[in-house]
């Protein structure tokens, strides 16, 4: 007579957990701290001002002294991660992800880095913060726009480097390497906006704690998930293959 494995049989015997919607929900926590901290300063920039807290000073003395290596320098980290060429440089990285590590990482590190930074632009119009002028500074760029707050370029980098490295999960050398060079690099974009003229310090400053704020979110939600069969979160994948089998 057949004996049943009892490993097979107990493993198909037990029910399927439901995956929930917000299967990280201590994510949530990092978000309401990193929001907090970015929308604290920027009510605080707002409700003293440039000149009260001294960053308008901090400009003015940075275009004082920047040499012209520097200015350069700044010049094409303002083309090269900006909104034409940035989302660019993102796809390149994200084709190399799929060549070496794979579709869903390279999927999925685009959708991190794509949610962080375009929820920047929401904060942008909340806060509606006038560029520095650009005579008073000498800005080697002309911004005319009132969306200072934060500061899309220096949101963008950090979004790249969190998404990236969130993505690689599992691949500890790889995710090394992402900080080693990522998170110098956002310290140094942030500064090429201050030498620029085009941004102040708290602007700056908040933009990579709002953008990993948003990106928190979706590594509640189960975005950042090692083996899921699609970069969606696992919930989602379950709730299609469920209305699909029925």
């Amino acid at each position: 007579m057949l004996q049943h494995d009892p490993q097979v049989s107990e493993s198909t015997d037990r029910p399927v957990p439901h995956a929930r919607p917000v299967p990280h929900p201590q994510a949530l926590v990092v978000t309401v701290v990193l929001w907090a901290l970015g929308i604290g300063i920027g009510i605080a920039a707002m409700s003293i001002g440039a000149r009260g807290t001294g960053e308008f000073q901090l400009d003015r003395t940075i275009a004082a002294d920047r040499g012209t290596l520097v200015s350069d320098v700044s010049r094409v980290i303002n083309v090269v991660l900006g909104p034409a060429v940035g989302p660019v440089l993102m796809v390149l990285l994200c084709i190399v992800l799929w060549r070496t590590v794979g579709r869903i990482v390279a999927l999925r590190a685009g959708a991190l880095t794509l949610g962080g930074w375009l929820s920047i632009e929401v904060f942008k119009m909340l806060f509606h913060r006038h560029r520095p002028p650009t005579s008073g500074v000498h800005a080697l760029v002309v911004e005319t726009q009132a969306d200072s707050f934060p500061s899309g370029h220096t949101a963008f980098t950090a979004a790249l480097v969190a998404g990236f490295f969130l993505a690689v999960a599992g691949h500890r050398k790889l995710q090394r390497i992402i900080l080693l060079v990522g998170l110098p690099l956002v310290v140094i974009v942030a500064g090429s906006r201050l030498v620029l003229g085009a941004h102040y310090l708290a602007d700056v400053v908040a933009a990579p704690l709002l953008a990993w704020g948003t990106i928190a979110i979706a590594v509640a939600c189960g975005l950042a998930d090692r083996g899921s069969p699609t970069f969606l979160p696992q919930w989602w994948h379950q709730l299609v293959t469920r209305r699909a089998g029925q």
